[in-house]
């Protein structure tokens, strides 16, 4: 555990990073002197960063020192976050999300990957869930508390508070002994494989367009929670505080029923549900609150069983399709950022755009159900 004391709050302070920035934008709109509908790209940028990266670090890094990867990503992570923190046009922002995203998504896996060979076999478990434990923390508290500091100072202080971390855990972990080299993994050509396999693009490609509707207004929480008597700090934690317990108690219902797939399109539905209620509720004291705690429970709870469908269907190509679902929840959220812009520029006042996400579920919902049919129609046959 002493050993993963720096990784996790390296995981802490990658956890805060990105989700902070969607609070944070009205704030940096004033500096860069552009509408929100332009800076919300900077988590399109980070988001596209870490889409490429996280699939494909493993293949340029293979067999290489971990200390020496370790500490590549995190230095890239600190100077898109310095770059970010003193940008003052809307080039050298995005260059800072840009930069943030490529460090993270090498820094983010490769720290899974050396929870999972430092823990002895009884202890894996519990190490993973340390390391994503602290992941999840970094939202339920990280981002709150850097809301705060903006809200005292600037904006300024809560992308430096962040650096502050990074900084410590960079230190921290060069000091350590670590020297674990990673395993050769799949061909570059298996992973590309898999992106057009009949079972697997219809899993991920739910998975994308979920995480573009729920991460994809995320990016736009502090428009559309403007004017609310719940501040933005209390919202961005029960968001958070309901990812947290999302996330972690899922797991449960998956296992209980056997059943990913259908777990999956309840989901989906209460995820739906929470969008056409979050303009209705907004202006209610408290129970705006919830709709922002169940928004988090909902959206953070969707990786799992998309991750134990996709297990069951290709059990040996575990490690590639880990990064291939954490790339589709890359790519959603980009993609809806960039398609929120859009729209506001085209018009479309922020408030509305929780009706665009549900829209967009009703879609994803009928994929998912298509997808049910099929599978049990599959293991009727085989029967």
């Amino acid at each position: 555990m002493k050993r993963l004391f720096f990784l996790t709050l390296g995981m802490f302070a990658v956890g805060s990073s990105p989700f902070m920035i969607a609070g944070l934008l009205p704030s940096i709109g004033q500096t860069i002197g552009q509408p929100i509908s332009i800076t919300s790209q900077g988590i399109t940028a980070f988001a596209l960063t870490y889409f490429f990266s996280a699939p494909l670090f493993p293949i340029f890094f293979a067999n290489k020192s971990v200390k020496h990867i370790l500490q590549l990503a995190l230095t890239v992570f600190l100077l898109g976050n310095l770059v970010t923190m003193t940008a003052e046009s809307f080039v050298w922002f995005m260059t800072g999300r840009a930069l943030t995203g490529l460090g993270a998504g090498i820094f983010n896996p490769l720290c899974v990957s050396i929870a999972f060979q430092l823990g002895g076999q009884a202890a894996k478990g519990k190490i993973l869930s340390l390391v994503w434990g602290a992941n999840s923390a970094g939202v339920v508290f990280g981002i709150p508390f850097g809301i705060y500091l903006s809200s005292r100072f600037n904006w300024q202080f809560s992308i430096g508070y962040v650096f502050v971390l990074g900084i410590i855990t960079l230190a921290g972990l060069s000091l350590q002994r670590v020297d674990i080299s990673l395993p050769t993994p799949s061909s570059l050509r298996d992973r590309l494989r898999l992106l057009v396999d009949k079972d697997i693009l219809p899993v991920v490609g739910i998975t994308c367009f979920t995480s573009m509707a729920s991460l994809g207004l995320y990016s736009y929480v502090a428009p559309i929670q403007a004017g609310s008597p719940n501040t933005l700090t209390a919202s961005l934690f029960f968001w958070g505080l309901g990812g947290f317990i999302g996330s972690s108690s899922v797991g449960f219902f998956v296992d209980r029923t056997k059943k990913p797939l259908v777990v999956m399109a309840f989901i989906l539905i209460g995820l739906m549900l929470t969008f056409i209620a979050i303009p209705f509720t907004k202006d209610v004291p408290y129970l705006g609150l919830t709709t922002f705690f169940m928004w988090g429970a909902f959206g953070w709870a969707t990786p799992t069983p998309q991750q134990h469908v996709l297990f069951e269907l290709r059990e040996e190509q575990k490690t590639i399709l880990s990064a291939l679902n954490s790339s589709a929840i890359g790519l959603g959220s980009s993609l809806g950022t960039a398609i929120g812009g859009v729209a506001i520029a085209s018009g479309l006042k922020e408030i509305d755009l929780p009706f665009i996400a549900a829209i967009l579920l009703v879609g994803v919902f009928i994929g998912q159900f298509t997808l049910i049919k099929k599978i049990h129609l599959r293991s009727i046959v085989r029967e």
